[in-house]
């Protein structure tokens, strides 16, 4: 492993190389935010947000950059668009039937903002899902990583990221198109009740095989960042990798992602609040609050205000909790490693850890004699900072630390 995020190399086989015989008890090193053995749920959940604590300014002010980015287009967004809707609106407060031109007016105010939004939360995924990334390679070993080194390493994958997702996206898509047009194709066969039956019968199973994919391919922002990999090859490796982990590739974000949003209801629900305070004060009533008081029609403005502050607490609030994502599918990635290919020995090394086996626990049956211990290194011996690993040779990936170059030849993809 080096600065230049490639993890890639011959790996080990599955499990750790050699064995530890009956009796020894194996307290496996912790240089970072994780164990560096196979994670259980609870310490891939903790891990997560042990790298939000360690790394808040790494993780979140890439990502807020972007966020202020984001708003800003969305207020000369709101500008344009309170021009444009002025005429449509006030046809409508005046119980005036609108104009084609009013009509034409709305519908592309409308299909711009929702544009501007999608590209908006891809750049917020993005720009998030690489920088995340790149921390959680410097987290797991302990080291620490400037804010600038992070968007330096980062910035090259955006558009590889970015190209994953459409993939990912039109993979799903491509399963729910078929899954409509084949009952749409036997409708216009054998009538419009038998092409409905079969939509509703097609369309579970659709909707299932789209979310399958998707969750097979959750690794595949670690595979294309950690090793660097083209899009296409992340997108192979990661379904190939992830074999048999479905479900935990389900649940795990699933339990990141609720926690996510309630913190990111404390930032959307007051800029609602101020939105909406803003549209019930342009109406003029100062009995706004009596539900039986008429109140006039609010502007078009105070319409628009209402929607710029509603779009940016949904901003604001993507952008401090989408790190928790990447940083579980991350996890999820480094599980899979050490489970299936002994990345632990790659990352134990690049912590620069070394030191004998583990100590055995006393009275065990199969425990060595003291005698036959007393010369064997200790946990209580091994220098401060580092923790016991297994040192046998191997043939898998030797990682250099971040920031010195790693020789190693390429591996899958």
């Amino acid at each position: 492993m080096s600065s230049s995020g490639d993890w890639r190399g011959p790996h080990h086989g599955p499990g750790g190389p050699g064995g530890v015989p009956w009796g020894y008890a194996v307290e496996a090193p912790k240089p970072g935010v994780v164990p560096l053995r196979p994670l259980g749920v609870g310490e891939i959940i903790s891990g997560v947000f042990t790298t939000v604590q360690r790394y808040p300014a790494q993780l979140l002010v890439p990502v807020l950059w972007t966020a202020l980015g984001a708003v800003a287009a969305f207020g000369a967004f709101a500008v344009v668009a309170a021009a444009a809707l002025d005429g449509p609106w006030q046809a409508v407060r005046n119980e005036e039937l609108p104009s084609t031109a009013d009509a034409v007016a709305v519908t592309v105010t409308v299909a711009g903002a929702v544009l501007l939004l999608m590209v908006v939360l891809t750049a917020l995924y993005a720009v998030s899902s690489a920088t995340a990334t790149v921390v959680l390679r410097y987290a797991v070993i302990g080291r620490r990583i400037a804010t600038r080194a992070v968007w330096a390493e980062a910035r090259p994958m955006l558009w590889r990221v970015v190209a994953t997702q459409v993939l990912t996206g039109l993979l799903a898509g491509g399963i729910l198109v078929v899954s409509f047009l084949l009952p749409l194709l036997a409708g216009l066969l054998f009538g419009s009740e038998t092409g409905l039956v079969l939509g509703v019968l097609f369309f579970v199973p659709g909707w299932a095989a789209a979310v399958y994919v998707q969750v097979r391919l959750v690794l595949e922002v670690p595979v294309l960042v950690l090793e660097n990999a083209r899009p296409v090859a992340a997108l192979r490796r990661a379904w190939r990798l992830n074999e048999g982990n479905w479900w935990r590739s389900l649940g795990i974000p699933y339990i990141v992602g609720l926690v996510g949003s309630f913190a990111a209801q404390i930032v959307a629900v007051p800029c609602m609040v101020v939105g909406m305070f803003v549209l019930f004060a342009s109406t003029g009533n100062a009995a706004a609050a009596d539900p039986y008081a008429q109140s006039a029609a609010p502007g078009v403005g105070a319409l628009v205000t209402f929607a710029f502050c509603t779009v940016t607490g949904v901003v604001l609030a993507t952008a401090l909790t989408v790190p928790l994502t990447p940083l579980t599918n991350g996890l999820l990635y480094i599980d899979r490693r050490i489970r299936r290919e002994s990345l632990d020995v790659t990352l134990a090394e690049a912590a620069g850890l070394s030191g004998g086996p583990a100590a055995y626990v006393p009275g065990q049956a199969g425990a060595p004699a003291a005698e036959e211990t007393a010369a064997q290194p200790t946990p209580d011996q091994t220098p401060t900072g580092q923790a016991p690993v297994d040192r046998t040779p191997a043939d898998g990936p030797q990682a250099a630390a971040p920031g010195t170059a790693a020789k190693q030849e390429s591996g899958e993809d």
